[in-house]
């Protein structure tokens, strides 16, 4: 259903650009229509990595609890510490997350909402809303088209470093499963 959600609303931004830009307005520029691609990009790989670091951590709880369960302290202190990387992480995707903000011209007036539970067992809980508006009234309006690309592209280093960073959490994840294993 989320992906329905997405592609209706990529599809009626899309149809919103392609109407502007029939009404007569100048094309824009290669940089800006970069930074349009770069920031679709982005709202899909934000979305799939915040669902990704949501399932490491439900990963990384069960394990735990599995663990605590069966009365192996030792490799839950070590899940634990995991859990507390995955927790950091999702803060810094959220605070990444609010840097986001619309381009200039934009017509979508569309929320990020997460369809999970962010209270977790753990001593991290999020109450924070999801549900933002790209940055609460930060505009790009005014900036040159090449500073709105580079804006982009600085959006998607960070996103695609903390993509690496969840693949090394999820890796140590498997890593402490293995060892787990092997006793």
């Amino acid at each position: 259903m989320r992906f329905e959600q997405t592609s209706i609303l990529f599809l009626a931004c899309s149809l919103a650009v392609i109407i502007g830009i029939g009404c007569g307005d100048a094309a824009p520029s290669a940089s800006f229509q970069e930074a349009q691609k770069i920031h679709e990009q982005l709202d899909r790989l934000a979305a799939e990595l915040h669902d990704e670091l949501q399932l490491a951590v439900g990963d990384a709880e069960a394990q735990i609890e599995a663990n605590l369960t069966a009365g192996d302290s030792i490799f839950a202190m070590q899940l634990g510490r995991v859990e507390s990387q995955l927790g950091e992480l999702d803060v810094r995707f959220h605070d990444w997350e609010s840097t986001v903000v619309p381009l200039p011209g934009a017509t979508c007036d569309h929320d990020h909402e997460h369809d999970h539970d962010h209270a977790h067992d753990h001593e991290h809980e999020h109450d924070h809303d999801h549900g933002h508006d790209h940055g609460s009234g930060v505009s790009l309006e005014g900036m040159s088209d090449e500073a709105i690309l580079e804006i982009q592209q600085a959006l998607m280093a960070e996103l695609t470093e903390m993509g690496v960073l969840l693949e090394e959490v999820k890796s140590s994840l498997q890593n402490i499963g293995n060892e787990e294993d092997a006793e």
